[in-house]
């Protein structure tokens, strides 16, 4: 099962969309693909083609490492013309350093920043990705 949800907070000039994947009903990464060119249209190109590795690179990391439900958010924070993309898995607390493998390390270098939250039941990857005006 998927589906998204949209909290809106225009006062702040955020713009939040959420897409949830079950394991048996996930979308393909070609539907997820679709996806994310809906929500980050409009951009140039090369923007579209930057956000969708970084997307790309962190549900595989958590389809690698973590378990279902997947959980996609992207954030848009109009002030700043940032996008923060977030994929959170169920997955245990990790407390040692975050391995950098390829997909990290190719995820560091399209984006301005980005972490590991590690919580009791869950693991959150974040990048921030900053459009050129």
């Amino acid at each position: 099962m998927s589906f998204e949800r949209q909290p809106r907070d225009p006062a702040r000039g955020h713009d939040t969309v959420v897409l949830v994947m079950d394991d048996h009903d996930s979308p393909s990464a070609p539907e997820v693909a679709s996806w994310l060119r809906d929500r980050v249209g409009g951009r140039p190109g090369q923007d579209v083609l930057r956000v969708g590795v970084v997307v790309g690179e962190l549900l595989d990391n958590a389809r690698c490492h973590g378990e279902p439900p997947y959980v996609l958010e992207l954030t848009t924070d109009a002030w700043t013309d940032t996008l923060t993309v977030r994929v959170r898995d169920h997955a245990p607390r990790h407390t040692a350093p975050w391995p950098l493998g390829a997909g990290l390390l190719i995820v560091d270098g399209l984006v301005e920043q980005w972490g590991v939250v590690s919580a009791a039941g869950h693991t959150t990857v974040w990048a921030k990705v900053r459009f050129d005006a």
